[in-house]
């Protein structure tokens, strides 16, 4: 199997994930929705509780699935060069590891979209809380957690998609 081959491949395992992903966060916004639950969760808890369980909950899974958006990327841009250097990729310290893999490839494959926000927002969920709203406010974002990460996705969609390798 060709370099071309594999790396379609690859991509096609990754749109795969995302996929799965997407799927995910269509349950959050299905399963947070105004609908009344059927179990009685009044039993245990009170109005005000419950909903603050929610909302945490629900800002912290937003946050997860980004970082996943971000793990993904990373993921297939780690693959792409073992395909192409036939070893592990080596981090650079204090480097962001999709910028350093793109700058190693940048000759061999070609790359259209621009992940500077999903890793400016990986970066402070992981290094400062694990908020989605709290990042989007760090980054000054006005849109809330669901318009944003639906943006997140197609933007990991779209970077997938233009991932050429060069003749």
């Amino acid at each position: 199997m060709g370099r071309k081959e594999k790396v379609k491949k690859l991509k096609d395992h990754a749109f795969a994930n995302l996929r799965l992903i997407e799927i995910e966060y269509k349950q959050i916004v299905k399963k947070t929705s105004q609908e009344p639950d059927s179990y009685n969760w009044g039993e245990l808890l009170n109005d005000a509780e419950l909903k603050g369980l929610y909302k945490v909950r629900k800002d912290r899974k937003y946050a997860s699935l980004t970082v996943e958006l971000y793990a993904i990327i990373e993921q297939l841009l780690k693959d792409i060069y073992h395909t192409f250097y036939d070893n592990a990729y080596g981090q650079t310290p204090d480097v962001n590891i999709i910028l350093d893999l793109e700058d190693k490839l940048s000759h061999r494959v070609s790359f259209e979209n621009n992940t500077k926000l999903l890793a400016d927002l990986r970066c402070i969920i992981i290094h400062e809380d694990f908020s989605l709203k709290k990042a989007r406010k760090s980054e000054n974002i006005n849109m809330n957690n669901r318009n944003l990460f639906k943006q997140l996705l197609k933007d990991a969609e779209t970077y997938i998609k233009n991932i050429e390798v060069k003749s």
